[in-house]
C-alpha cells in the first residue's frame, strides 16, 4: 500500500501524528473524499475484503465501497499513523427492524490515553462526522447535529442521533474484538443475503463540509445549510451523476449495464 497514494486519495499531504486531533482529521477527509456505494453489490462484482485489493479498488480506481471494505482499508491507514485500531461488529437498527438484525456493521475502535474511541467512515446514514467516545451517556454535535452513546444491556452500546426532536437508533456495537471469520460472515451476509437492503437498491453518499450528497432510488440529495433534492431517470444520467457528484467511473459489461438498468427509475 503507497501511503502517499492514499493520502493524496484523501487530500492530504502528510500523516497526522497519533492524537485525537489527528483521528479526527484522518476521519473527516476520508469521509469527504472516499463515497459510500454499494455499485459492485448490484453489479454481482464479488468483494475482496484483502487490503491489497481494496486499495486497488478504493485509491487506485477512485472507488468507494460500504463498511467492510471502507473501514478495513482505513484501519491499515490508521495502523500506518500510529493507532492500534480493533475491529469491531455491529448491528444497524436504522428503519426500525422488527426483529434483531444480524451484525453487519464494521467499525474500528482506537485507544488513547486510556479512552477507546469509535472511528467509523463506513457508515451509508447520518454517520458520525467525528470519533465517538466509547462511554455511556457521551453526547455530542458532530456539526451535523446531536448523537449520543448509551450503554445497552443486551448490545454493548447504543449509537443515536437526534432527528426532528426524536432520538433515532443507528447502530449498536459490541465493543470486543471480532475475530476475521466474523467479518468475513458478516460481509457475505451484506453482499448476498437476499433480505440484505445492499441488494435492493443503489446507494451513494459523500459528506462534504456543509452536509452531505447522497443518491438513493433516483432521488440526488445536497444536504447543507439548505436541502434540494432532484429526480435522476434513466441509465446514461445515473451514470453521469455518479461521475460528476461522487467522482465514480463504471466501465460496465454488457451485461453488469443491465443489471444496473433494473434498479435505475
Amino acid at each position: 500500500m503507497h501511503i502517499s497514494d492514499y493520502l493524496s486519495r484523501i487530500g492530504l499531504d502528510a500523516l497526522p501524528p497519533p492524537t485525537l486531533d489527528g483521528l479526527h482529521l484522518l476521519q473527516d477527509h476520508h469521509m469527504r473524499h472516499v463515497p459510500f456505494e454499494n455499485l459492485d453489490v448490484l453489479l454481482r462484482r464479488p468483494l475482496e475484503l484483502r487490503p491489497d485489493a481494496l486499495f486497488e479498488k478504493i485509491v487506485g480506481g477512485r472507488r468507494g465501497g460500504y463498511c467492510f471494505e471502507l473501514n478495513t482499508l482505513y484501519a491499515a491507514l490508521l495502523a500506518e499513523a500510529g493507532f492500534a485500531p480493533v475491529p469491531m461488529l455491529a448491528r444497524v437498527w436504522l428503519r426500525d427492524p422488527i426483529e434483531t438484525p444480524p451484525r453487519t456493521h464494521l467499525v474500528y475502535r482506537v485507544n488513547m490515553d486510556g479512552q477507546d474511541w469509535i472511528s467509523d467512515v463506513g457508515f451509508g446514514g447520518r454517520a458520525a462526522r467525528v470519533p465517538l467516545k466509547i462511554e455511556d451517556g457521551y453526547e455530542l454535535d458532530d456539526g451535523d447535529g446531536r448523537i449520543r452513546i448509551q450503554a445497552d444491556t443486551e448490545f454493548g452500546y447504543r449509537i443515536s442521533r437526534l432527528q426532528d426532536g426524536v432520538w433515532c437508533d443507528q447502530y449498536t456495537v459490541e465493543t470486543q474484538p471480532a475475530h476475521r471469520a466474523d467479518i468475513l460472515s458478516g460481509n457475505h451476509w451484506t453482499e448476498n443475503h437476499p433480505q440484505s437492503h445492499f441488494r435492493l437498491g443503489l446507494g451513494v453518499g459523500l459528506f462534504t463540509k456543509a452536509g452531505r450528497n447522497s443518491f438513493y432510488g433516483g432521488a440526488l440529495t445536497h444536504r447543507g445549510a439548505q436541502t434540494k433534492t432532484h429526480m435522476i431517470k434513466g441509465l446514461a444520467p445515473t451514470l453521469e451523476v455518479l461521475r460528476s457528484e461522487f467522482g465514480i467511473k463504471l466501465n460496465l459489461a454488457p451485461a453488469e449495464r443491465e443489471r444496473l438498468r433494473n434498479f435505475i427509475t
